[in-house]
């Protein structure tokens, strides 16, 4: 059983006080406080972080709710959110909802009973009723990603400016038509898929600058069997598919390698989140929308937690 603030303060001969400055910063002399810590550190002293919340009103928590932990952006996004957190001396209770709308919504109010100072989410769910449900939990919570209403704050980037940004580099690769790939379109009714509509957006503005190009969109689950359609017709075409997701691309990707065609030899092929950039296959080159949207491998996350963490009032 681990020592108790009592135990210490009675074996160092000080008070219980003492004992709680030393240990949490206060004033003590420097040979009190350093006999207080051996001691602490002797005995593998551990504070009552739930006392301590409960003396002090804060509980020094954030939670996050992320929707899988196959995609890499996601990884990469709690890894730097924890990291963030940590300098500024909160713990991160970091939970998965797997894709399901009930689980989110049952996650999120697990993490508002058990005090969180703040939630950071990239919410599936949507609408009026949703968007009741966060206000009604009375704690700060950004948005990150996908957008569920003007009265939640949310952080983003310029997803319809950057899916522009990329149809203008694909154009100027010489292609004559550009496969737009985004399965989430499948799940628009039920789903909040905000992150990928703008990305549609950009797309069909941008190829509405460019009337010459010829475009087709796929907004299937199972996409790879339409992608197999387009190239078994025939690629006489300088074709490019865009993906609205690292995932996607290199799906078609290791279709590809599988049928034996080569990138871009055969046809383009485009990703969006940076997820994959460490992945090299030779003789194939996965491209990404990139400009002024595009961020170093790894560090794509870092615009989107510097400003939640200052939104939910933690310092740096």
């Amino acid at each position: 059983m681990a020592i108790t603030v009592n135990q210490i303060a009675e074996q160092c001969g000080v008070s219980r006080t003492t004992v709680l400055r030393a240990l949490n910063g206060g004033s003590v002399s420097k040979e009190t406080k350093e006999k207080i810590l051996q001691v602490a550190k002797e005995n593998n002293y551990r504070p009552n972080l739930l006392a301590r919340s409960l003396n002090h009103g804060r509980t020094m928590s954030l939670g996050v709710v992320t929707i899988n932990i196959e995609n890499m952006y996601f990884v990469q996004s709690l890894n730097t959110i924890n990291k963030e957190a940590d300098k500024r001396g909160y713990f991160t209770n970091i939970v998965v909802c797997d894709e399901s709308l009930e689980w989110e919504r049952k996650l999120i109010q697990g993490l508002a009973e058990r005090q969180m100072e703040g939630i950071l989410i990239n919410p599936i769910n949507k609408g009026k009723e949703f968007e009741e449900f966060l206000l009604s939990l009375h704690i700060p919570i950004v948005c990150i990603g996908n957008q569920v209403s003007g009265k939640i704050t949310t952080v983003q980037v310029n997803e319809m400016a950057a899916a522009m940004d990329a149809v203008e580099l694909i154009v100027s690769k010489g292609y004559k038509k550009i496969v737009f790939v985004c399965p989430p379109l499948e799940m628009e009714e039920t789903q909040n898929i905000y992150v990928h509509k703008q990305r549609e957006k950009g797309f069909k503005a941008a190829m509405a600058i460019h009337p010459e190009m010829k475009m087709k969109m796929i907004g299937k689950t199972e996409f790879l069997p339409e992608v197999e359609r387009i190239c078994a017709r025939g690629l006489h075409e300088k074709t490019a598919f865009l993906c609205s997701g690292d995932s996607y691309a290199l799906s078609i990707m290791q279709w590809g390698t599988k049928k034996g065609l080569m990138i871009p030899k055969d046809f383009g092929l485009m990703g969006f989140d940076l997820s994959y950039t460490e992945i090299h296959i030779p003789g194939r080159d996965l491209h990404h929308s990139n400009k002024k949207h595009r961020y170093p491998p790894g560090q794509i996350p870092l615009a989107n937690v510097f400003l939640p963490l200052h939104i939910l009032n933690i310092p740096p």
